[in-house]
């Protein structure tokens, strides 16, 4: 058993004490069937690692002030703590608990639906053939250009809370159906002020570079990204924070390119991120999803925070990120989506270290699904991935993806205290049950948020 209440990955004995030396709380999950939480003193976790998670039969985790001060076997911890008549008890008795789940790649913010292009797919066509009719990141930008910020907020509201009710309790959002500065910075406000209300930690990202408007020319738009939209992203950046009293690095979005054939070249991808690295700007990418066009080299060259997708990423470019610091955010929901035959190779990346994340990718043509518990069972079944690997996966790693590693992502003393209770006994049924969402409760910063 761990007891602290001090900062995170220090173990020890609490400074606040109360009665007869025991650490007060306002919040006891116990007795637990089964907890299965990965951990990291330092960074993601990587090959083997992943697998070697920590299972604790009957425990309990003790939260206070928003944080988890103890965890371990319930009859254990009972003897370190206090509880009164204000202390919240949960009974998760043979029921699942582990780390609130990190979805580190959503495209959440858009207007409109793309349920035909749904019923296209069912018919043999592609994602290059819907692209081709009118399709695809193009429709979705006619429909959201026309909305506002209220209106984008208030369909945001909604997809957070379907993402809520299956475990999520952190994410990312990304601009990138506006593709004009205007629509391109209400979708930024709209994010920034879901960031501002939600319950959930949320971290923005500035995708601009999502597709080419219709009737651009390429090279000039990518001019506009990095002449015009950077500089106002960070105005709008440093605004946010002075409003909200934080410092303005807190604040600043991550900036994606999506580097693929029919979208932006190698050299688009180098120059917005040449320009956005100037700017103070963290960068991720959108690469190898169809073709190969160095990205993945790229990515690790300027240090991004993460290379997604990687479905035709190479040998030598697994071996590259295996030795970075940049997230691979493998995102199976979106092969499963478009019917392809591939899969991102998972276990080649895992056997030669990369860091290695999972995500839904949920956005309105290529993939619409939010659960992550679903996206967990596709990456078993078409990915290969351990259980144990998928939930390190879609925590640890997921928050390291998006900068946020050193606060969730683990069941541990002294990090906040993000819980997803399953209504199931053990890890390996959450896959298993692909298809329904097992998700009984949620607690994010030691409230309950959710019970179903």
């Amino acid at each position: 058993m761990t007891i602290n209440s001090g900062n995170p990955a220090q173990a020890g004995v609490p400074k606040n004490l109360s009665r007869d030396g025991k650490v007060p709380v306002d919040l006891l999950i116990s007795p637990i069937g089964e907890l299965v939480t990965a951990e990291s003193k330092s960074g993601p976790i990587r090959g083997e690692y992943m697998r070697d998670v920590r299972r604790i039969r009957d425990a309990a985790i003790a939260i206070s002030g928003g944080q988890i001060v103890a965890v371990g076997k319930a009859d254990e911890l009972s003897e370190h703590i206090f509880t009164d008549s204000s202390t919240t008890l949960i009974d998760a008795t043979d029921r699942l608990v582990t780390p609130g789940l990190v979805d580190a790649h959503t495209h959440l913010i858009f207007d409109g639906n793309r349920a035909d292009e749904f019923v296209m797919r069912s018919q043999g066509k592609t994602y290059t053939d819907i692209a081709a009719a009118g399709g695809g990141i193009v429709k979705s930008m006619r429909a959201t250009q026309s909305a506002g910020v209220e209106r984008l907020v208030e369909l945001g509201r909604r997809r957070i809370e379907r993402m809520l009710e299956s475990g999520t309790t952190a994410l990312e959002i990304k601009t990138g159906y506006g593709l004009e500065v205007e629509s391109e910075l209400r979708m930024l406000e709209a994010i920034y002020q879901l960031k501002a209300e939600s319950v959930l930690d949320i971290v923005p990202t500035f995708m601009a570079a999502h597709a080419i408007p219709p009737g651009r020319d390429r090279e000039r738009y990518v001019d506009d990204i990095v002449t015009d939209m950077l500089p106002r992203v960070v105005a709008m950046a440093e605004h946010q924070a002075e409003k909200c009293g934080v410092s303005a690095e807190s604040m600043m979005p991550y900036i994606d390119v999506f580097c693929d054939r029919g979208y932006f070249t190698l050299d688009d991808t180098r120059k917005i991120f040449e320009a956005s690295n100037r700017l103070g700007l963290k960068t991720r990418v959108h690469s190898d999803e169809f073709v190969n066009l160095g990205a993945t080299t790229l990515a690790v060259e300027v240090g991004a925070a993460s290379a997604d997708h990687l479905l035709n990423v190479s040998d030598e470019e697994i071996a590259l990120l295996a030795k970075s610091d940049t997230v691979a955010i493998l995102l199976p929901g979106t092969s499963f989506y478009l019917n392809l035959s591939e899969h991102a190779p998972a276990r080649k990346m895992i056997e030669e270290g990369v860091a290695l994340a999972l995500a839904s990718d949920y956005n309105p043509g290529s993939c619409h699904i939010s659960s992550l518990p679903f996206i967990w069972g596709l990456a078993c079944l078409h990915l290969k991935m351990l259980p144990e690997e998928a939930l390190t996966a879609l925590t640890v790693n997921g928050a390291y993806a998006i900068g946020l590693g050193a606060n969730i992502g683990q069941l541990i003393p002294g990090f906040q205290a993000d819980v997803t209770i399953y209504d199931v006994k053990s890890l390996e049924e959450v896959p298993y049950n692909i298809g329904w969402n097992p998700v009984k409760q949620v607690i994010k910063k030691g409230r309950i948020v959710y019970s179903r």
